[in-house]
């Protein structure tokens, strides 16, 4: 037993080194009896990330590498230099570059032209040489719509006088679920619902900006949404008020292409109690992105209370983490975690009632996007 279980550390650590193992690339840009060997790792660095160059040559007395311009410039005084390189390299003022379609194809390659000198012996020999950029698709997208199906797994509880549970349940079941997006220069707006087995809800989000300030603008956002959940037993303990509620708030949000994050305050209600509502929202979309990611992500936190006391026994507490990964260009696997928490006063505060759910998503779904 203890050998299998070396063998499998062993593969694992054999696993986990190939998967973490980044591609070099080697060139020999000077031959003879003074070579000179440039290493690039990774071999094809993305825009936006930076590269470990490493320059070789024997015997030599001093390494210079510059930008062809001449902007960036470093040197060593040995026979090795080794540096990190951005993608920036030569560039005099940030820029934002993508790559091209050009008859169909798309032209991702950048080269960034620089020169090597390399001295030995108060002799100065000086070589060209080009280092490769991959370059980020624009993402022009501006409309996505998605579709899908998800099992559920739920895990809920009601508890009254003196934490005595009066109902416990655990089970799962099966949710369809639909939204659209869209993202333009100075809108952002979504409309997602979603439909199961004694559960359904329908939201809005809508986002102005008001300020451009680079590529983040900043806003106003608002959010509406209403579900219906029929699990609580409100027959059985009348404290309970209705089982379809609503929110609605407003708040400043901060926006980038197919990004936005917002906190707002605005109402609850359940139909008998209107209460305050405070809430934050994180959303990315990865279609809509300025490049395309292939990941959405939408977390959400939102606190009611009321009830007109300085410490309010009335509650409602929801937090709710989804992604989306996308396994194929349309395709994607969404996983999901929620928490949701209510209370409601009785005579006395040791016989509120108190409801958990705790929800686990696990499904997928299909996008359209243009």
């Amino acid at each position: 037993m203890e050998r299998l279980i070396r063998i499998a550390v062993a593969a694992a650590v054999v696993f986990a080194s190939a998967a973490c193992a980044i591609p070099s690339q080697t060139t020999r840009v000077a031959g003879g009896a003074e070579p000179v060997t440039v290493r690039l790792r990774p071999a094809l660095p993305s825009w936006g990330e930076s590269a470990e160059l490493t320059i070789e040559s024997p015997s030599a007395d001093s390494i210079v590498f510059m930008s062809e311009n001449g902007l960036d410039r470093y040197s060593s005084d040995s026979s090795t230099l080794r540096i990190r390189v951005s993608s920036s390299l030569g560039d005099s003022v940030p820029v934002n570059r993508y790559a091209v379609r050009w008859n169909g194809e798309l032209l991702s390659r950048l080269v960034k032209p620089t020169l090597i000198q390399v001295c030995r012996q108060g002799s100065c020999r000086e070589y060209y040489h080009e280092i490769p950029v991959k370059l980020p698709e624009a993402n022009h997208r501006t409309f996505a719509l998605a579709a899908g199906y998800s099992t559920v797994f739920a895990r809920r509880s009601l508890t009254g006088s003196r934490r005595t549970v009066l109902f416990q349940d655990a089970l799962s079941s099966g949710i369809w679920s639909a939204q659209a997006e869209w993202a333009a220069r100075a809108w952002n707006a979504r409309v997602q619902g979603y439909a199961g087995p004694g559960d359904r809800g329908a939201a809005l989000d809508l986002s102005r900006v008001v300020k451009h300030s680079g590529d983040v603008s900043y806003g106003v956002a608002l959010h509406v949404d209403a579900d219906r959940s029929e699990w609580l037993p409100q027959a059985q303990v009348p404290v309970i008020t209705g089982r379809t509620t609503w929110r609605a708030g407003v708040g400043p949000s901060l926006m980038l292409r197919g990004v936005m994050a917002t906190t707002q305050i605005g109402l609850y209600s359940d139909g008998v109690q209107t209460m305050q509502v405070v809430s934050t929202r994180v959303r990315v979309n990865g279609n809509l992105t300025e490049v395309r990611l292939p990941v959405s992500i939408s977390a959400e936190k939102t606190f009611a209370f009321g009830g007109g006391e300085i410490v309010s026994r009335r509650r409602d507490a929801l937090e709710r983490l989804t992604a989306s990964v996308y396994v194929m260009e349309s395709f994607a696997l969404n996983i999901g975690l929620a928490a949701h928490r209510s209370a409601w006063p009785n005579q006395q505060p040791s016989d509120d009632l108190r409801a958990s759910e705790t929800l686990f998503t696990l499904g997928g779904q299909y996008t359209l996007s243009w």
